[in-house]
């Protein structure tokens, strides 16, 4: 019988992938104004989850998981800014708060013990609320619908059977921009701040934040990584970065705003929005409450992100408006394995956060900000079949 702590410990790994979520429909954590969407990273293909759980060649996967997060904290570097009487965002009564809703299906095939295909399937549902898209009043924008699809083909590098107290699987995924990027709702804006106010209601594409797709290709790697080193502990390591070739999708922003670009001549000039890389690296161990329950606790931490610059050099300069930024978080969890279902839960908690300096905050001499979320829920079960 294959080792038990394999089977718990690979379990635990498909509940991270469920729990991260897929960066191209793009939360997480980092989340919120800066646009790591929620819907796929790390999808774990699950090449072994032992012989007492049926997990051989030929066998599927069916996984549905649920996450929520509230983004609201404002940052700008890793600091809260300020007023001229030291308000913050939040007691000035103009923070940006994004709820963000994620339900994801995936289906993994077992096409032998050592190798395995995953597709994902994201739908999100957001609603933005943010007064200065509204000429200073607070009201409400939203977006729904399919995301990102993904899919990923993975390999363990030693055969399973023979290592089953510690292995890596390295993943191959490509994005689809399947999710609307230009998703657009009403705006209550000022259509002549020159000769008085005239506000009226403006059908425009909603933040970038919210945008259920990026509207890009993309190529993600990702590893995943155990070892046993005990009976009951096990240390866990994954890491994902998601590669998008393209520069811009040609949707603009909601608003012409200050931090959508530079201002030339009076004009502020919009690119429109960018089609960012994305990253995530988590690790921590996982203790086995009980073997004969199937229950077992995982403590771990997490970083996850938009860069400053892509892989390829985009920047912003050619490219369109970003918000660069990272978050860390310290991820409690849960796992049980009732007979071939898997069920669990997640909660990482931030502990810190930055908005970084983009190309475009270069060029205006000012360091934009961006709203974070203090903590991500994340629920979800597996069932082979």
């Amino acid at each position: 019988m294959t080792d038990y702590l394999s089977k718990k410990t690979l379990s635990i790994f498909a509940l991270g992938s469920l729990a991260l979520g897929d960066f191209s429909t793009e939360t997480l954590q980092a989340q919120g104004c800066v646009a790591v969407r929620g819907g796929g990273m790390c999808t774990l293909n699950h090449a072994h989850l032992g012989e007492e759980m049926g997990m051989e060649g030929n066998q599927w996967m069916a996984s549905l998981g649920y996450r929520f997060f509230k983004s609201d904290r404002h940052f700008s570097g890793d600091r809260e800014p300020r007023n001229a009487l030291g308000q913050n965002r939040f007691e000035q009564g103009t923070e940006v708060i994004n709820y963000s809703n994620f339900i994801d299906l995936s289906i993994s095939y077992q096409i032998t013990p050592r190798y395995s295909a995953t597709v994902a399937v994201p739908m999100v549902y957001n609603l933005r609320s943010a007064p200065y898209e509204h000429s200073g009043v607070r009201r409400e924008t939203r977006s729904s619908g399919l995301g990102d699809l993904r899919t990923t083909l993975g390999a363990w590098i030693w055969n399973p059977v023979d290592r089953p107290k510690g292995n890596l699987q390295l993943s191959l995924g490509v994005k689809a921009p399947t999710g609307d990027f230009g998703a657009t709702d009403t705006f209550y804006q000022d259509q002549d701040p020159t000769a008085g106010v005239n506000i009226q209601p403006v059908r425009r594409p909603v933040d970038q934040s919210i945008q259920p797709g990026d509207g890009g290709w993309g190529l993600s790697l990702e590893a995943n990584a155990y070892r046993q080193l005990h009976p009951d502990w096990t240390a866990y390591l994954q890491g994902y970065y998601l590669f998008n070739p393209q520069n811009v999708n040609g949707t603009r922003s909601p608003t012409v705003r200050r931090d959508a670009g530079p201002n030339i001549g009076g004009i502020d000039i919009d690119n429109g929005m960018s089609i960012t890389d994305q990253y995530m690296a988590r690790g921590g161990m996982i203790y086995t409450l009980s073997q004969k329950h199937s229950l077992s606790v995982s403590l771990g931490g997490r970083i996850e992100g938009v860069p400053v610059e892509d892989l390829n050099g985009n920047a912003g300069n050619q490219e369109g408006f970003r918000r660069p930024g990272f978050s860390v978080a310290i991820e409690p969890g849960i796992n049980w394995m009732p007979g071939k279902w898997n069920v669990g839960l997640n909660a990482p908690l931030r502990i810190y956060a930055n908005r970084q300096y983009s190309y475009w905050d270069g060029i205006k001499g000012r360091h934009g900000d961006a709203a974070f979320a203090d903590y991500l829920v994340t629920v979800s079960v597996s069932r082979l079949f």
